[in-house]
């Protein structure tokens, strides 16, 4: 019966809640408006933090798939994974420090491929142009997920007999080949040498790999370069959860083939995705909750907001409180209905919000090319502070309508 009762009270003051919000709809409306933009600001805010993070680690795994790179020299940043293939690098690994990353085991190496840079100038009838010349091995494209769009790269037979094969970046096609024909076959100069196109490589959206060829690492040391070492060894792991063994197992290997007792002495260093990644997630989750702080400084205003027309309206209603106080109502019954008042006036606000920040999250998607990503956790944390707010800034007003004598009130004109 209790229990009934109490039901039956809640349902009266959320009825008489929505008939006071709807007496006046334009105040109600503008009291909500600070919790409508605050909530619709952090859902669509927090949407373009995640976005970010996940463009992000796209665009990280796209560089391979559990890729680990042995570098020569020193690293300039803790967490590097590509350094720019303007800069010569002074190649110090060895065909012996191969050997022994290819002979770790199976589950925890799939796959290597040594690779070096350098700036090459080339040439297709009256056309040229400068290009980073990589040599490398077969297994490349599967290593950094850099795969042939059409025609296909050289093979481990073509590796084998240092032929003058060279498979194209988009731009390098684009530039030796505007008028479209097909450039497989075809020979193009690189510093003065003939090389065969055997295919062009998917457009990534990098100057650096777009404006690129690759030639075999045996031709490449043969016809160019000249030298016995390379530039940086490829490494594509098992899976990501041995990623940190395998760079440290490979450390400790090429440690042991220069004799020396630590990093801090070597002329190698690995540089590992899961850091990269690591680092530019953290550095996106960060920016994430700082737009989520500021969006949330809305929601705040908007509570004073509400406060403010409840403190308003309690002054209004002063008489009608004092006439329900001297029918029976108690205290707590009246701190209920202003409260209820401010809770239903914020959810209001915030399920407008949250529909304003789907929009607009798919407004800035579709016309402004932002990525965003609205996650359940954010439209539930957004949503719940909206009611938080209700309650806290819906709290003083309530407490002022419960406190009122009740002859004064029906004093009140």
């Amino acid at each position: 019966m209790r229990l009934a009762a109490n039901l039956i009270m809640l349902w009266e003051n959320i009825a008489m809640s929505f008939r006071s919000i709807f007496s006046s709809k334009g105040r109600a409306f503008l009291t909500a408006l600070g919790v409508m933009i605050g909530v619709a600001s952090v859902i669509t805010l927090t949407g373009l933090g995640q976005g970010a993070r996940a463009q992000v680690e796209e665009d990280l795994t796209r560089l391979g798939a559990n890729l680990l790179i042995v570098y020569s020299g020193e690293p300039t940043t803790s967490t590097q994974l590509v350094r720019p293939r303007t800069t010569r690098i002074r190649p110090t690994l060895t065909e012996e420090d191969l050997a022994a990353i290819k002979a770790l085991p199976e589950n925890q190496v799939v796959l290597t491929a040594a690779e070096s840079t350098l700036e090459g100038q080339l040439k297709f009838e009256n056309r040229n142009m400068a290009a980073t010349v990589v040599g490398t091995e077969p297994a490349y494209p599967e290593i950094r997920n850099f795969q042939p769009a059409y025609g296909s790269f050289f093979t481990a037979s073509d590796a084998e007999h240092r032929r003058n094969v060279v498979a194209i970046g988009a731009e390098v096609y684009r530039t030796l080949f505007p008028d479209g024909r097909d450039p497989i076959g075809q020979s193009i100069r690189i510093n003065g040498h003939a090389f065969r196109v055997t295919g062009v490589m998917e457009e990534k959206g990098s100057p650096t790999q777009d404006a690129s060829v690759l030639i075999p690492l045996s031709t490449y040391r043969r016809r160019l370069s000249g030298e016995d070492s390379f530039a940086m060894i490829n490494v594509q792991a098992s899976s990501l959860e041995v990623m940190y063994e395998l760079q440290e197992r490979i450390e400790q290997e090429l440690l042991g083939l220069r004799r020396l007792p630590s990093m801090d002495l070597a002329n190698f260093y690995v540089a590992n995705q899961m850091d990269v990644i690591g680092a530019a997630t953290g550095v996106a989750d960060t920016f994430t909750l700082m737009l989520a702080g500021i969006a949330a400084i809305s929601l705040i205003v908007g509570g004073i907001g509400i406060m403010n027309i409840m403190l308003v309206s309690v002054t209004e209603r002063t008489r009608e409180i004092g006439i329900r106080m001297a029918l029976g109502a108690r205290a707590s019954h009246l701190m209920t209905q202003f409260l209820t008042e401010a809770v239903l006036l914020s959810a209001g606000g915030g399920l407008i919000g949250i529909a304003a920040g789907y929009a607009l999250s798919w407004a800035l998607q579709h016309f402004a090319g932002l990525a965003s990503a609205i996650s359940p956790e954010a439209v539930i944390m957004a949503f719940s502070f909206a009611l938080a707010t209700g309650l806290f800034f819906g709290g003083y007003p309530a407490y002022r309508a419960s406190r009122l004598d009740p002859i004064e009130a029906l004093r009140y004109e």
